[in-house]
């Protein structure tokens, strides 16, 4: 039988995976980007990243440098608004969970626990396990 995600499971499901899709476009980015340099590490090593770069004066220029590429491209405004999206939903998601808890005693204790982050992520892996169609 195939699944079936309610709206707060869906909303975050493509709110992650277009977040997901702009960050894989900005590593790729600037990993064209410090190609582009043509920095080469001392223990001769090719970095992938601006931070990675193992000469301070180089890498803190070229982090400046992608950052400014980033933001007259648009991405940076995308992830921005990507970002605030994805937290949106999952804020929703944790808050649909919590609405799940019969007792209210229990659920004050999960909507205090939903500011730690391990208890966060353990509150969005269960009810992501919940299929709606039951």
């Amino acid at each position: 039988m195939r699944r079936k995600y309610n709206r707060e499971q869906k909303e975050y499901i493509e709110t992650k995976k277009a977040l997901e899709a702009l960050e894989a476009r900005e590593k790729e980015m600037e990993a064209a980007f410090v190609k582009s340099l043509g920095v080469v590490n001392e223990d001769g090593t090719v970095p992938s990243r601006t931070w990675a770069i193992d000469d301070d004066s180089i890498a803190d220029q070229a982090i400046d440098d992608f950052g400014a590429l980033v933001e007259d491209c648009g991405l940076w405004a995308e992830l921005c608004k990507a970002k605030e999206e994805f937290q949106a939903a999952e804020e929703k998601l944790v808050n649909y969970a919590i609405s799940l808890v019969p007792c209210r005693r229990e659920r004050e204790i999960l909507t205090t626990s939903a500011s730690n982050l391990k208890y966060r992520i353990k509150i969005i892996e269960t009810v992501m396990k919940f299929d709606s169609t039951l």
